[in-house]
């Protein structure tokens, strides 16, 4: 492997809670990288942004629906993931990942599919958190990654563009059809968490991706999927990414926004010393043994994501002071 491209989406946390949350973190050769790495400026703010740029995709909908087994050719797919929205103060909180079983799921885009069948759209529900709209036409519309919206205010990250008052009908009645359904009368009878909205988000058309990396690992599903609809292979450790033969790879860390976006501290403080020990060491080296010849470590984040590009010589800056992980906070 001569060129590793790491991914870190969201390691850096926001400034209000990063002293504390970084506190008595022992990141050694984590501190080493980022201080003796070239640092600049990234333009992606987020991991799904990022894959569909380095794939030359449209749009993450008709990779993953691909990944999930749909026949995505001839249409305009968005991603119609079912959500629990809650008013919380003057807050709209948004629930991903709901319980749902496949017969919940089926169920509820039954009664969507046929509401909707006049207007040309069609939904599909392969996987019971993974749900998808299908149409011929192309909307003008900007959305927000549900990551990027997940446990959060869900009042900043709504659609815009010229269909985007359109789409919120749509939304709107299907809020209303939701509601409504036999099954999340059932769930709400049982205290779960009721499928009351669907959040659109990643559209876009299939279309032949490039292969920019000739491996990819870690523990993205979604890069996972990427890769596959580019045939490229993935390496299950990353000692058989450094060892792969081939000029590139692409290893994804995405453990510790997930954890941070769930609001989990504690959770996110184990996953970045996980982090540390088991990608950060092996990768410092993997660089001072020449068993790698170029790292790049990129974060992208909302509000300003960086990217340090490290080599074997730059390793040995010991010039460079190490900073703690809370001196990178947005």
């Amino acid at each position: 492997m001569k060129h590793l491209h790491l991914l870190i989406p969201d390691l850096f946390p926001p400034q209000d809670i990063a002293a504390e949350v970084c506190a008595g973190l022992h990141l050694q050769a984590l501190q080493k990288l980022l201080a003796r790495g070239a640092a600049s400026a990234s333009h992606s703010v987020s991991l799904e942004e990022r894959l569909c740029t380095d794939f030359a995709a449209e749009g993450v909908a008709p990779v993953r629906a691909a990944a999930d087994g749909l026949d995505v050719a001839g249409g305009y797919w968005l991603c119609a993931d079912p959500v629990h929205l809650q008013m919380q103060h003057a807050q709209v909180m948004l629930w991903p990942d709901l319980a749902l079983s496949r017969e919940e799921a089926a169920a509820l885009c039954a009664n969507l599919n046929e509401h909707f069948a006049g207007m040309g759209l069609k939904f599909h529900a392969p996987h019971p958190q993974r749900w998808y709209v299908e149409m011929e036409g192309t909307p003008q519309l900007v959305t927000a990654p549900l990551p990027q919206v997940a446990w959060r205010d869900a009042k900043f990250h709504q659609p815009h563009g010229t269909d985007a008052t359109r789409w919120q009908r749509i939304v709107t009645e299907a809020q209303m059809l939701l509601h409504a359904h036999p099954a999340n009368q059932a769930r709400a009878a049982r205290g779960e968490l009721a499928v009351n909205s669907l959040w659109l988000w990643g559209g876009g058309r299939a279309a032949e991706l490039r292969r920019p990396f000739g491996a990819v690992g870690g523990d993205s599903e979604l890069a996972g999927a990427f890769a596959d609809a580019a045939g490229v292979p993935q390496m299950g450790t990353l000692s058989a990414m450094l060892d792969a033969e081939c000029e590139t790879g692409l290893w994804v860390c995405s453990a510790p926004r997930d954890a941070l976006q769930r609001g989990d501290l504690h959770a996110w403080r184990v996953e970045v010393q996980r982090l540390e020990q088991e990608f950060a060491e092996p990768l410092l080296k993997a660089l001072q043994a020449g068993r790698v010849q170029r790292l790049v470590l990129e974060v992208p984040q909302a509000g300003g994501g960086r990217r340090f590009d490290l080599t074997r010589g730059g390793t040995w800056r010991f010039w460079r002071t190490r900073q703690s992980l809370a001196q990178y906070a947005v």
